[in-house]
């Protein structure tokens, strides 16, 4: 079973757009930057903002975000390519499909990360188990076998 961002797109219904991953950390840096307002303060974390800083509704949504895109266990900090993704929400209302984050792509390289991180023998870092779930259910409904 071959797993690309299409499939992936055709199996959760979420639309294909750029393609990107957590280690774009330039862009994910500029959207933490620019998300706070001059007057606006929080609280860093060596390695983000934490979730309680974010002004109402962007925090609740940063916690969406954790728990049903990026699948993170640590729900109080949030990292630049969280940001990224808020900020897709926050000011791209009208950009075009194709200009839009593809969440598909991103589900891809986190699916890879996890993978190769259990094949190195880290078992607890399978993440995304009810994307597997799907995709497999996909692939064995629509599979067929050539009898010659």
């Amino acid at each position: 079973m071959e797993i690309t961002s299409e499939f992936i797109s055709k199996v959760s219904t979420l639309p294909l757009g750029l393609p990107w991953s957590k280690d774009d950390k330039p862009i994910g840096q500029d959207s933490e930057k620019n998300f706070f307002q001059n007057n606006q303060t929080h609280v860093e974390n060596k390695n983000g903002i934490r979730r309680a800083s974010i002004p109402y509704p962007w925090d609740e949504v940063s916690y969406q975000i954790i728990k049903y895109i990026s699948y993170e266990g640590s729900y109080n900090i949030v990292y630049g390519y969280h940001f990224r993704i808020i900020h897709e929400l926050r000011h791209g209302i009208n950009t075009p499909t194709c200009q839009n984050l593809s969440i598909p792509y991103f589900h891809l390289q986190s699916l890879t990360d996890s993978s190769n991180k259990v094949q190195a023998g880290n078992s607890e870092q399978l993440a995304h188990h009810a994307l597997i779930k799907i995709l497999l259910e996909e692939s064995l409904h629509t599979f067929t076998l050539l009898i010659a």
